[in-house]
């Protein structure tokens, strides 16, 4: 019998930090992922702009037969996710409750850091979530809107990508917060750059392994874990240059034979889901 596919979507690449933890955690399940590379970056654009992608995506995900969604990244998931849940009967995954939920359970004075796009940041979804968890959480959040540009050009270490993140992340100086949510999938490619930035004293957390906690508990409440020991297999989409694509992919989840093929997403009258 087929598998049904686990569908991933993205505004560029940032959401393979979220895949490679998938991939490691559920090496036999089949698995599909695109990035929008043509209309990134969504941190920047209007809220319903990047709804309207959001759906987008998903409907390209569901003609591929998906048995759940993750939406890997932090603007869409700020923007489009309580409407995503409600009007699709599959399972949908977004990456602000899980990230949440993984600083309170790290940060020891309860001040908490938050890193993201200008579109979360202003969203306020990570403050309003950590606040309803835990009302006397201090919440710090910064918006870091060069951040990925420079991932998407597949600048990850060196001088300037170093001085830049010291330079964008200079106001959390002195803040005291001793937790740090990577608040976009982009930013855990920047790891080292940050941590140097912020110090050995600051926990950075990466939502992406508790997103995939909350996947595994959605497909195994509804028995729909792969049981076989198959390999599964991926299959990667962009909406924009393969070639760049490919590049950062394959770096990043250690796969050097993974081809992407690239979609064109046709505007859709309605914002909602395609029947």
């Amino acid at each position: 019998m087929q598998k049904q596919p686990i569908g991933f979507m993205d505004s560029g690449v940032g959401g393979l930090t979220l895949l490679k933890e998938a991939l490691k955690r559920l090496p036999n399940e089949d698995m599909v992922f695109i990035g929008d590379q043509a209309r990134l970056p969504y941190g920047e654009k209007p809220a319903e702009t990047v709804r309207k992608f959001a759906w987008q995506m998903t409907n390209f995900l569901r003609g591929q037969n998906i048995k759940a969604l993750v939406v890997a990244c932090n603007t869409a998931t700020a923007a489009a996710l309580p409407d995503l849940q409600a009007q699709l009967t599959i399972p949908v995954i977004g990456v602000i409750a899980p990230g949440s939920q993984a600083a309170l359970a790290t940060t020891r004075n309860r001040h908490v850091g938050v890193i993201a796009t200008t579109g979360t940041i202003n969203s306020g979804a990570y403050a309003y979530q950590l606040k309803a968890l835990k009302p006397a959480t201090h919440v710090t959040s910064l918006a870091a809107p060069t951040f990925v540009p420079m991932i998407e050009a597949n600048q990850l270490s060196g001088e300037t990508v170093q001085n830049t993140v010291d330079e964008t992340l200079a106001p959390l100086s002195g803040t005291g917060i001793d937790t740090l949510i990577l608040g976009c999938t982009h930013f855990p490619l920047l790891t080292a750059a940050i941590q140097k930035t912020v110090g050995p004293a600051v926990t950075l957390v990466d939502p992406a392994h508790a997103a995939v906690d909350s996947l595994i508990q959605a497909l195994q409440d509804r028995n729909q874990l792969v049981a076989d020991a198959t390999a599964g297999q991926l299959h990667t989409y962009t909406t924009g240059s393969v070639t760049n694509f490919e590049a950062i992919a394959r770096q990043w989840l250690a796969i050097p034979t993974l081809e992407a093929q690239q979609v064109i997403i046709k505007e859709e009258k309605n914002d909602g889901p395609n029947e």
